[in-house]
């Protein structure tokens, strides 16, 4: 099977590499292509991706429609809600905004990257009580020596500390919660 998945992956990479397919290239809805790109945050050098792919189609984009639609299509991707999402889900603000608005942006952004940021930190502690709970159930099953008992209460104190962490991480996190009004 593996070997079936490297034999496939080349050809899957490449067909994601364009950013429309043919039959987008061909219907030419250019308003509704630029709109999309601005809600996705695309910059406007972005329409270079779209003439490339469409290029090997022998279609060009329409530059002015697709540019003008772009713009409509920020105008979702550039408030402070849709920063703040796009910062929960682990990314960056993209820069395509105008700069009047950047500030609000960024701090809505920053929060949601924040709250991101400590969720993934809460996971990796997580997962490290669930190893150490692992090692007790698997390791320590049996009559203990004193220094397996000790072993086996250092885990223990260890699983407790790691929980006081996981709980003041949540605790931060809920300052993050929701973005600045």
């Amino acid at each position: 099977m593996f070997k079936k998945f490297l034999a496939i992956s080349p050809v899957v990479f490449l067909m994601s590499c364009a950013s429309l397919s043919e039959e987008a290239c061909r219907s030419g809805d250019w308003g509704a292509i630029g709109y999309n790109d601005g809600v996705r945050g695309r910059a406007e050098n972005y329409i270079s991706e779209h003439r490339e792919a469409c290029g090997e189609y022998g279609i060009a984009p329409n530059t002015a429609v697709w540019l003008r639609s772009r713009i409509e299509g920020l105008k979702q991707y550039c408030t402070p809600d849709n920063a703040y999402s796009v910062g929960r889900h682990g990314s960056e603000l993209n820069n395509v905004c105008p700069t009047n608005q950047s500030s609000d942006l960024r701090l809505a952004n920053f929060f949601g990257l924040r709250y991101y940021e400590i969720g993934r930190e809460i996971d990796a502690l997580d997962d490290e009580v669930d190893d150490i709970r692992l090692t007790l159930a698997s390791d320590f099953a049996d009559e203990l020596t004193p220094e397996q008992i000790q072993m086996k209460n250092f885990y223990l104190l260890e699983i407790i500390k790691l929980q006081r962490d996981i709980r003041k991480l949540e605790f931060e996190q809920r300052k993050y919660a929701a973005r600045p009004q």
